[in-house]
């Protein structure tokens, strides 16, 4: 069987998973269960990278299969299910809606630039990548729940602030900005933040 099976995947498998469920479910108008899951999908994308850097001697193959394995594994969670989120929000706009398709093709665009700027990258010096180009796709496990919360406050406009929110974080993954590699402080933070996202979701989801 080709592939590699070890500790290493399971995180990104665990999310590659929790990301198809979500997509059954904003599919089915489930929509703070999707949200939930995408969520979920950040957490396992955060730690699966430093769980398979705990296994020692890794050969290059190893390394290689499990940064594809990794971005095949976002166009999944944080390509196709934000799209799929922002698809079921925008159904009020018409033909609007469709512009929700370009989210998916900046994210596999900045996917796909990512691999071969990091092949590049490693072809000349080892180590890990201080900067990005772009926003990482993985962001949209923040940024989605966090704009969905304002349905609640402006329930009238929010396809319109959504679909925006959408269009304007596909040209930031898709544009030339520098993005820092996050530290522990920063994973820290983005650890807490969504740690409160899930909590006022969930919470929504109860009273619902």
């Amino acid at each position: 069987m080709i592939g590699i099976y070890n500790y290493t995947v399971l995180f990104t498998l665990f999310g590659t998973i929790t990301g198809l469920i979500s997509i059954t479910e904003a599919m089915s108008g489930n929509l703070e269960i999707a949200l939930l899951g995408l969520l979920v999908c950040g957490f396992f994308d955060m730690f699966d990278g430093t769980i398979a850097r705990t296994k020692k001697n890794r050969t290059e193959f190893e390394i290689q299969y499990g940064i594809q394995l990794d971005s095949l594994s976002d166009v999944v969670c944080f390509g196709a299910l934000p799209t799929i989120i922002a698809f079921q929000i925008t159904k009020p706009l018409g033909l609007w809606q469709s512009l929700t398709i370009l989210y998916m093709v900046a994210s596999i665009s900045r996917l796909a630039y990512f691999n071969v700027e990091e092949a590049m990258r490693r072809e000349k010096e080892n180590g890990r990548r201080k900067t990005y180009t772009g926003l990482p796709v993985t962001t949209a496990a923040i940024i989605f729940p966090i704009l969905y919360l304002f349905s609640f406050w402006i329930p009238n406009f929010f396809p319109v602030f959504y679909l925006t929110g959408v269009l304007i974080t596909a040209c930031f993954h898709i544009s030339k900005i520098k993005v820092p590699h996050l530290e522990k402080k920063g994973l820290i933070i983005c650890l807490i933040i969504g740690i409160v996202l899930l909590s006022l979701i969930s919470f929504l989801l109860f009273l619902a």
